[in-house]
């Protein structure tokens, strides 16, 4: 990114506050109930119960799915200093 142009900073700016503001808490209550099915389906495995797949690869895609996004976040420069307007 050019941290010298002015309007590629501002549209830099525009998309870290739709990171911040939208994209993310997605992605946070995601996980949530990514963790939420991984807890019921592990209940269910102790309880002698069948884990399915259909159930465990969501829930895991879901609940790892913030990681990815704040790696995006971090190499796009949405918490770099220099990001002003």
């Amino acid at each position: 990114m050019d941290w010298n142009n002015r309007s590629e900073r501002i549209h830099r700016l525009k998309e870290k506050e739709n990171f911040r503001a939208v994209v993310m808490p997605l992605s946070y209550w995601g996980a949530a109930f990514g963790f939420v099915a991984l807890l019921w389906e592990g209940i269910v495995k102790m309880d002698g119960g069948l884990c399915h797949t259909t159930v465990l690869v969501p829930a895991a895609f879901f609940l790892l799915l913030p990681l990815p996004l704040v790696l995006f976040r971090l190499v796009r420069g949405h918490f770099s200093k220099r990001l002003f307007a």
